[in-house]
């Protein structure tokens, strides 16, 4: 079901404010007003699977944190390669969603929603921060047994005081090739 396009994001169906929306043809599509001038689709989208788990959570506010998957690399002496015929998480789809109205029942400015999603890369041996507004992510990590090749753990951070934050995704497992 595709939502009514005036009551996504925009006060009033009279704002000039293009959009970013998910279609049923599996495209995302730049809209303003009624005509699509941009579009991103992943009809074509495949990734083996051999293992799934679905998430639902919710991260608190003031410093709440959540680790959405860790793979258990100790980063700091990773191993070579990775254990034949293991599961690891290769593949992640994250959307992270805000409350309309912050705990005083105030509405929330577009400016103060955010998150930090923290991702520890094997390779860097280092978590990378980025501060996130409304994500909608999918990442895939190749299947092989490169331990380089893995992203190793991906946290979410909630600094805020006035709101919590909805997290649902679905996290795809890999085995290593044996």
């Amino acid at each position: 079901m595709i939502s009514d396009l005036t009551n996504i994001c925009c006060e009033n169906s009279a704002s000039d404010q293009a959009i970013l929306q998910l279609f049923n043809d599996k495209c995302f599509k730049i809209v303003e007003k009624d005509k699509t001038t941009g579009k991103f689709c992943l009809d074509e989208f495949a990734f083996p699977a051999d293992g799934y788990s679905c998430i639902s959570i919710e991260v608190a506010a003031s410093g709440g944190e959540h680790i959405i998957f860790d793979n258990g690399i100790n980063v700091s002496s990773p191993p070579a390669t990775l254990t034949a015929d293991t599961l690891y998480v290769r593949g992640l789809m994250l959307y992270i969603t805000y409350p309309t109205k912050d705990v005083n029942g105030d509405e929330l400015s577009i400016s103060n929603k955010k998150v930090t999603v923290s991702v520890e890369d094997v390779a860097a041996a280092s978590y990378r921060d980025h501060s996130i507004y409304n994500l909608f992510t999918i990442f895939t990590n190749p299947k092989s047994n490169v331990t380089l090749d893995l992203i190793n753990r991906i946290k979410i951070t909630n600094s805020s005081a006035l709101f919590k934050v909805d997290i649902k995704g679905l996290i795809i497992y890999g085995k290593t090739p044996a």
